[in-house]
Parts: structure tokens; sequence; C-alpha cells
């Protein structure tokens, strides 16, 4: 009797496990989507994406390639460029892209075999083509709406296929990807334009003092030389009272562009106010900085700034201030020395450069006792 109580019991049990099973997939999955909802930023959304998925569905390679650029993101279990190439490639050319290192007009050549990544069934030797994919390889378009945001795509090595409930639920991930990923592009957009001056399009007074702000610290950190350069426009009303405020943008905008065309790209330009300028240089000795600025006033000087309402011939000043200074402990103590260079150079007559210089420690220790006291 007992004997044939135990296989109707074992058959009980069967449907109970998996019903655990299933709630435990479910919750874990409910976990990921949630955790991707929550990133703020795409590279939050891979990392959480590559670092969480493999919990729920065993990959050994993931990939995402984005409609609006032509780039890549790759996870591989082996972390091998070897094993990655092949996956950019096929991402590239399913988005219509063409991969960087193949001219756009050559004929597709037969891939060699990789240890661990494969792309192509066993069976095949020739690229994977958009309609013909290994079957231990799952595609997700991403999308919103008529809108092509991407693609997902996940494979395992050997021949372990993915089940039905596994690409169920990807498909349930990428749907979720593709909201997170416009939510981020939404995010980054209103960023750009808070930190933003939105008539010369570089960094605003508020995200310059950040910047700013950075910087100092680096410097008193590490040791680490760092100039700020102030510019003003001279006479800058005078051309707003006599050709009117559109050319006044006008040479602003103009400014703007002529002063980020002589700087590097790791420095930092923005609007501090007015017909007034900013430039933080990091890594750069006070002489480099002056070399610089006299460049930059000669540029200015020489150069012709056109309007509808007519040209125009504009000077300007410049102060300049470097760290680490005794003098600064503070982003507004580096501005407000810069500052005081740029009304030097105003009153020697304008169209200067005028260099701050640093007090001696035991001068700016004596300024600080008596101001304690």
């Amino acid at each position: 009797m007992a004997s044939e109580e135990l296989p109707s019991a074992n058959l009980q049990r069967a449907p109970d496990h998996q019903l655990l099973q299933t709630n435990q997939q479910l919750e874990s999955l409910h976990q990921l989507l949630a955790a991707v909802a929550a990133c703020q930023d795409e590279h939050e959304i891979l990392k959480t994406l590559t670092r969480r998925l493999h919990e729920l569905i065993p990959t050994d390679a993931i990939g995402i390639a984005r409609s609006s650029c032509e780039h890549v993101r790759l996870w591989s279990s082996d972390q091998s460029r070897e094993t990655e190439a092949p996956l950019r490639r096929y991402l590239l050319r399913r988005l219509g892209h063409v991969a960087p290192d193949t001219p756009p007009l050559a004929k597709p050549r037969r891939p060699a075999r990789f240890r661990h990544l494969s792309l192509v069934p066993s069976s095949a030797c020739t690229f994977i083509e958009p309609d013909e994919k290994p079957t231990n390889a799952h595609e997700i378009p991403l999308a919103l709406g008529q809108e092509k945001v991407g693609l997902f795509f996940v494979q395992r090595n050997g021949n372990r296929l993915f089940t039905e409930w596994e690409r169920q639920a990807l498909h349930i991930i990428g749907t979720v990807l593709a909201v997170s990923f416009r939510n981020a592009e939404s995010r980054r957009l209103r960023r750009d334009l808070d930190r933003c001056d939105s008539l010369t399009d570089i960094l605003n007074s508020h995200a310059f003092d950040g910047a700013l702000t950075r910087e100092l610290r680096v410097g008193q950190r590490y040791g680490v030389t760092a100039c700020l350069l102030v510019i003003g426009l001279d006479y800058f009303r005078t051309v707003n009272d006599r050709l009117g405020h559109e050319a006044g943008d006008q040479v602003l905008r103009t400014a703007a562009v002529v002063i980020r065309e002589m700087v590097r790209d790791s420095d930092i330009v923005g609007r501090c106010g007015g017909d007034t300028f900013g430039v933080v240089l990091p890594h750069t000795e006070r002489r480099q900085a002056s070399h610089l600025a006299e460049r930059l006033r000669v540029r200015i000087e020489r150069h012709l700034f056109v309007s509808q309402s007519g040209q125009v011939r504009i000077t300007a000043s410049l102060g300049l201030a470097a760290v680490p200074d005794f003098g600064v402990a503070t982003s507004s103590d580096w501005a407000t020395i810069a500052g005081s260079a740029l009304k030097e150079a105003k009153a020697q007559g304008r169209n200067c450069v005028a260099v701050h210089a640093p007090q001696p420690p035991a001068l700016a220790c004596a300024i600080a006792l008596s101001m304690a006291a």
C-alpha cells in the first residue's frame, strides 16, 4: 500500500516544485526590470543588465547596438576581443551600419573559427545573415512604436537552446530596455540644456562654477597646476547701443566659437555672464597659459565679427590666475583673483593680458591670521 502511494506523492510534488521555480523566476525578472528602469543613464543601464541578466538567464555573450549611432556595447563570459569582434560586426550590419574595419563595398570574408563564442552554426562557415542566426542565439529588436531604438542580442555557447519562457522574458526585457534608453536620452538632453548657455552653446555660469570647483579640488589634492582665464570684451555695450542687441548677440556667439577653437578639447569654456567668458586650463603652467592668453587676445582683435546690422571690430582684456596659490582656498577665491586680474587689464588701457601674482606663503598666512583675529 505504501509503495502505491509513493509514485502519486512524487507526482504531486513535481507540480509544486515547478510552481516554486516559476515564482522564483518571475521574482528575479521583476527585480531585473525594476533595476534597469531605475537606471539614470545608458552606462548604468548596460552595467546593470550585463551584471544581472545571466543570473536569470544564463548567457555567454550580450550585445546591444543603438540605431542612433555606430556604437555597440558588448559583454562576453571570456571577455576576449577576438570573440567579441564578430558580434560587433554582426550587430553593426544588422542595423545597416558598416563595421569600422570593413570597407563599404568589400565582399564579406569567411570568418575565422573562435574557441569560446560561436556566431554561426557548426555546419556553416559563412557570416551570419540577418535572417539566419544560430539556434543558440536570440535577437530582440528594441523599438518604441514605429521608431527603432536598437538591437538586443544574447547567445550561449554550445547547443544549449533558449526555452520558450526565456525567450518571452528576453522580449519583456527588450521592451523595458527601449523605454529606459529613451528616458536616459531625455535626461541627458535636459542636463545638457541645464548646463549650456542658450545664446552661446557653451557652459553657463552655474555649470562653469561646478567645473571650476572640481578642477581646484584636483589641484589641491594632487598638487596639479591649472589656470583660469577670464575674458572680457572691451566696450561691448557700444555694440548694443549702436547696432542693436541682435548684433551684440551675434558678437557673443562668434566670440564663444573663436575661444573654443583656440583652446584644447580638455579645456573648459563657459560664459560667466554678460560679455565675460571663462576658460579653465587643466594641467597648465602660468607661463603656458599666458602665451595662450596673448594668442587669444590677438585672434579676437584681428577677427571681423559680422552681423546683419554691420561689421564689428572688437578687442578683449584678459585676466589670468593659476593654482596652487596660497591665497586660493575655494573656487570663489580663484574666480575673484582672476577677476581682479581682468580689472587690472582694463585699467591698463584694455586689449591686454594681466597675470595675477601669487601671494608668498608668509603673506598669505599673515592675511589669514589677521582676518581670523
